[in-house]
């Protein structure tokens, strides 16, 4: 397969039904086709990593493939997953390993041990020149931790870093009650990790949960003639199937 990121600029000139997206959506998750416009013209976005992204699609729209499959493009860097519901990730991981993506879970029990030996792991994959990539799925509870800030850390030196991902799928109403002392944390690392591009990713978010989540988790642009308020959010209208973008 050729080496995808030289293409990324090509993604949106190409009839949709004979682009190379399309073919490594075969490749990777054998999918012949997207399930909507806006699933493919989210992952688009991403990819050309010009600003970071709200995606907010119902369940059984491919809200998942809209991160997966930059993340998985994205070879030889580790991505981070942050979930509110671990419990929602094991068929992501399920799905992952058919791909050979390392795959790992950090919450708050997991020891400094473990945290070590996930470090070793992703350095020996990277020491070996492969391909593969890695992805982290966390839980927000974790990001003062001071472990997995050491491998953070680590990941930033050795600019190892791919995306990373808020997964606040079935969370949302806690966002407009106040409950999200866990993910106002990850603003703080929004200012350190300033070259990431960040996915938001929400079932059923408003207009209204969208500009809480753009300044509670203080997403950013990267192009200087974007301006810093028009981070892309990508919803969908389920009666006719079309793309809303809000600027």
């Amino acid at each position: 397969m050729a080496d995808s990121p030289n293409y990324y600029d090509n993604i949106p000139n190409a009839e949709p039904e004979h682009s190379l997206l399309n073919s490594f959506l075969d490749d990777y998750f054998q999918h012949k086709n997207f399930k909507n416009k806006t699933q493919r013209n989210a992952i688009v976005k991403i990819l050309k990593r010009e600003s970071d992204v709200i995606v907010s699609l119902p369940k059984g729209h491919g809200r998942t493939t809209c991160f997966q499959l930059p993340i998985v493009l994205c070879q030889k860097k580790v991505s981070i997953v942050f979930v509110g519901l671990q419990s929602r990730v094991n068929m992501q991981i399920n799905r992952l390993n058919r791909e050979h993506v390392y795959v790992e879970i950090i919450d708050a029990g997991t020891s400094s041990e473990k945290l070590d030996h996930i470090k070793n792991n992703i350095n020996n994959l990277s020491n070996i020149r492969s391909s593969l990539n890695s992805m982290l799925y966390v839980t927000p509870d974790v990001v003062s931790n001071v472990y997995f800030l050491n491998l953070l850390h680590h990941l930033i030196e050795t600019n190892s870093l791919g995306f990373i991902v808020i997964d606040i799928a079935y969370c949302e109403n806690d966002w407009l009650s106040g409950q999200t002392e866990d993910y106002y944390a990850l603003r703080i690392l929004r200012n350190i990790l300033m070259d990431i591009t960040w996915v938001v990713t929400t079932e059923k978010a408003s207009y209204e949960i969208a500009d809480f989540i753009k300044s509670t988790l203080f997403l950013k642009t990267q192009r200087p003639d974007i301006p810093r308020d028009s981070i892309p959010w990508f919803a969908m209208n389920i009666e006719d199937n079309d793309v809303l973008v809000d600027r």
